[in-house]
């Protein structure tokens, strides 16, 4: 079975991606006061660079809805 490189412009577009998405989390991350965090600010940092899954779940739970 032969494998298969991965096409390098999609591995681009990834990275360019979640970069993206990981610098809108932590401006929002930072622009929210604590109260309106569920859990630590650093933890949530962290957590979301790992990938963007992680991100979407800050998203999702880590905010306090107003």
């Amino acid at each position: 079975m032969e494998r298969r490189k991965p096409n390098k412009f999609v591995l681009v577009g990834a990275g360019v991606l979640h970069v993206v998405v990981v610098t809108l989390t932590w401006r929002d991350i930072s622009a929210r006061p604590a109260e309106d965090i569920r859990g630590n600010k650093t933890f949530w940092r962290i957590f979301s660079a790992l990938n963007m899954g992680n991100a979407a779940i800050y998203w999702l739970i880590g905010r306090r809805r107003a």
